[in-house]
């Protein structure tokens, strides 16, 4: 992972995978690959292996194909290694991720989770890549106290810039 020695102000924040991520043990179903060249890949967005290069996932993508992205491609050790990991919508991850449609506000905990067309986690789309656990909103309009890690916008590293922005924490699942 990156260091935030300056900070860095980002329209969403990097992915949080609270279960499921042991590093580069054996018992994850991750995979590191080269990203196409010309796709930019955010932390947190589904990501789908084609021809053994990264690309951005869509609804198109099956669910044995989408991933979701634990760095952005532009990191430098990314760049370095030449190769971004993936957690497989397969395994058993939960994972937190920013990237979920903002204009999507139906979704609730217990929904299946999908790809849409867009590139973005959803309530519809593709095929059901896990169930959701726990939806936030971290929008500037939707900090409260009790979301004490809600933004105000440009003043928190890694916080949402966003006015309407959701997190979505979600567990994958193979069936």
């Amino acid at each position: 992972m990156a260091t935030y020695t300056n900070g860095e102000l980002r329209d969403r924040p990097r992915v949080n995978v609270p279960r499921g991520y042991f590093g580069n043990e054996t018992t994850g179903i991750s995979k590191s690959a080269p990203v196409t060249t010309g796709v930019t890949i955010k932390s947190g967005q589904p990501i789908a292996l084609v021809s053994d290069k990264w690309v951005l996932a869509t609804n198109a993508h099956s669910k044995s194909q989408v991933y979701i992205a634990y760095h952005d491609s532009d990191d430098t050790d990314v760049e370095s290694c030449g190769k971004l990991l993936g957690f497989s919508v397969l395994g058993e991850y939960e994972i937190e991720s920013g990237y979920f449609a903002q204009d999507d506000d139906d979704v609730i905990v217990g929904a299946a989770l999908k790809v849409n067309a867009s590139s973005l986690l959803a309530s519809t789309g593709g095929d059901t890549i896990g169930y959701v656990t726990e939806v936030r909103d971290l929008g500037v309009g939707g900090h409260t106290t009790t979301n004490a890690r809600g933004g105000v916008a440009g003043t928190i590293p890694e916080d949402s810039t966003a006015t309407n922005l959701k997190i979505v924490k979600f567990v994958t699942s193979a069936a």
